[in-house]
């Protein structure tokens, strides 16, 4: 368990939207898919971040401006230094994903793991069957890493949706449900991973189980609870469930429950 940050160099900045960042790291810690690591900035405090890439060289930090340390974050230039401590969590379960479809859904920032696992995927391209993308942004100008979504398209059964974008003539207007429900993905011998907030999570996997997908074939990352990586703060636990140490990727059947006992206890408090 790694306890203290060490330093490491920012390669290079791209900025997408005013409040979202992707920061290029030079370092060797290559997180599983669906892992996260904690970014510090001294005197500021630290936060959570999930990782956007699978590579041995360099990781992709896809950062909104949402809080005290990720503005500090984006005051860092290139080749400033930035402190990084971990990987934790288990990430995605990848022996369970192999030999199937594969179903990927993201909302926003929520792309940011589901773009690690893609790029696993793509080093590991035999290994998996047929893979669905569903990404959904506000409109056309909050959409997100625009250069890998055009090789993606060339390579995967990829869909974006926009909620709010009736002008777009290269996207479609909905939400994501809305565009699963257009545009089908196979569901026999499939599995399907989710991230987001959790109300959209609830919403599409609805959609999914309409279509046949049972939620122990459906993960949940809960990367959104995500707080100081050990299980020490207790913030991000789920009854008996800590985020960072027992996930942040859930399968849904498991974790149903839990969210469902969760909220009764919430609604007794209150």
């Amino acid at each position: 368990m790694t306890y203290l940050p060490d330093p490491y160099k920012i390669k290079d900045i791209k900025t997408f939207t005013k409040d979202v960042k992707l920061f290029k790291v030079k370092c060797k810690l290559n997180p599983k898919p669906g892992q996260f690591i904690e970014v510090s900035v001294p005197g500021i405090g630290e936060c959570p971040l999930a990782s956007c890439s699978y590579n041995k060289d360099y990781l992709d930090l896809l950062t909104k401006n949402a809080g005290n340390v990720t503005s500090a974050i984006f005051k860092l230039d290139k080749n400033d230094s930035i402190l990084i401590r971990g990987p934790y969590g288990k990430g995605l379960p990848i022996k369970e994903l192999e030999n199937n479809n594969l179903i990927m859904i993201a909302g926003g920032t929520g792309i940011a793991p589901v773009t690690s696992i893609i790029d696993y995927i793509e080093k590991n391209r035999k290994d998996f069957k047929e893979v669905f993308i569903y990404f959904g942004f506000r409109d056309e100008n909050n959409i997100l890493l625009k250069d890998k979504i055009k090789d993606w398209k060339k390579k995967f059964k990829m869909h974006i949706g926009l909620s709010e974008d009736n002008k777009s003539s290269e996207y479609e207007k909905g939400f994501i449900q809305e565009i699963i429900e257009k545009h089908k993905p196979k569901t026999e011998k499939t599995i399907a991973l989710l991230c987001g907030p959790e109300i959209m999570m609830d919403v599409v996997t609805k959609e999914l189980n309409k279509l046949g997908l049972k939620n122990d074939k459906i993960y949940w990352s809960m990367e959104r609870r995500m707080e100081c990586g050990f299980g020490s703060c207790g913030r991000c636990q789920i009854q008996d469930l800590y985020v960072c140490k027992d996930g942040p990727v859930f399968r849904y059947d498991i974790l149903k429950p839990k969210l469902e006992n969760e909220t009764s206890a919430n609604e007794v408090k209150e």
